[in-house]
């Protein structure tokens, strides 16, 4: 039996932190949990660093993993290849379908 992906295309607006402690503000790009791997994963581009029309946009694809509650929790990179080759796949699928 295989299980649906559930996908979230809400825009959202995230402020992280980067490595030297700067607050960066990234765009909720598309975010998604997948049955097979069992984890839920999370589409993000820096905010301000591309425009509608731009077609190269670096996506940070990262594994979102909540905290007990639900609310809040990490960020942790995609580590495997089969994540990322999976995640360019889902990607390249849900950003070149039009929207409705």
């Amino acid at each position: 039996m295989t299980q649906e992906m559930e996908f979230n295309s809400e825009e959202e607006l995230l402020t992280l932190y980067d490595e030297d402690g700067n607050e960066v503000l990234y765009r909720k790009m598309l975010e998604f949990h997948h049955p097979e791997f069992g984890k839920d994963y999370i589409i993000l581009a820096e905010e301000g660093n591309f425009s509608d029309d731009d077609e190269d946009i670096e996506l940070i694809p990262m594994i979102n993993v909540p905290d007990e509650d639900g609310e809040g929790g990490k960020f942790l990179p995609v580590e495997t290849d089969e994540e990322w080759d999976m995640i360019e796949e889902v990607v390249n699928t849900q950003m070149d379908e039009p929207e409705e």
